[in-house]
């Protein structure tokens, strides 16, 4: 059975608290322990890069799944998914982390290689081509980093800019719907008519395929940013780039971590 044949109209937020638990789950248990052990051992590039590419193709995966899951019925469970918790919701950019936590986590391995002494401290266990993996980076890569990070400068908005013109879109719809309505409705009153509710249900359709189409495009611009990172860094690098980034969205399952931040949040 394919995964994406979980998703279906009926109860769309438990089918994808679902899909997303399972998915976590194999991140967490299966694929970070396996990319961590060849980390911290003397494993050779090929098994390094074997599990990079598992980390990459299961990360892929996921927003491929969420963009076959996305319709008119579903989107709006995945732009404000209930299945994130407190710790995670001001992470979230059209339903998912920011394309800027990407480039600023890996800036930060370059800037704590070559400022923070204490960072190659907490690598002394590690083999000598993970330790040195970011120190002295060569121009290549800055270069590259600064291309993605242009990119994200010039689509970030204009994704914002499109959900927002629909939005607009919509309310003017509907308010427009409102009016004729009311009006209508008085004169059939004054007839003995019943007046008739408004009808958004085709303002609402649009909108929604509009939004679909955003959702989509945004998965598409994480997929490419991570995508290009990994492509762009040797296998250290993007080893440890990946099992940063993995370590940030499992970092948002400790339950004591949880527990400290809504309390932190309570009046």
């Amino acid at each position: 059975m394919s995964p994406f044949s979980i998703f279906s109209r009926k109860k769309p937020s438990r089918r994808f608290s679902s899909f997303y638990s399972d998915w976590s789950k194999t991140l967490t248990e299966t694929h970070l322990p396996l990319l961590r052990n060849s980390l911290s051992s003397a494993a050779s590039s090929t098994v390094i890069s074997t599990n990079v590419d598992l980390i990459l193709r299961h990360l892929v995966s996921y927003y491929e799944a969420l963009d076959l899951a996305a319709d008119s019925n579903t989107i709006s469970y995945l732009l404000f998914p209930t299945w994130r918790n407190s710790l995670e919701t001001p992470f979230l950019f059209l339903g998912d982390i920011h394309p800027y936590l990407l480039t600023n986590l890996l800036r930060s391995y370059i800037d704590r290689e070559n400022q923070d002494s204490d960072y190659e401290d907490s690598l002394d266990m590690s083999p000598l081509k993970i330790v040195n993996a970011w120190k002295d980076p060569s121009d290549e890569l800055v270069t590259r980093i600064d291309q993605i990070e242009c990119t994200m400068r010039l689509m970030v908005p204009v994704l914002m800019d499109r959900v927002r013109k629909t939005q607009r879109g919509f309310v003017s719809r509907v308010s427009e719907n409102w009016v004729s309505s009311y009006q209508s409705g008085k004169k059939k009153t004054a007839t003995g008519a019943l007046s008739s509710p408004v009808d958004v249900t085709e303002a609402a359709k649009e909108e929604m395929e509009e939004l679909v189409s955003v959702f989509v495009d945004a998965n598409r611009l994480r997929k490419s940013v991570i995508t290009e990172i990994v492509g762009a860094t040797n296998e250290h690098q993007g080893a440890l780039f990946l099992e940063g980034l993995c370590q940030f969205l499992v970092g948002f399952k400790d339950q004591i971590l949880l527990q400290d931040f809504e309390l932190v949040a309570l009046p």
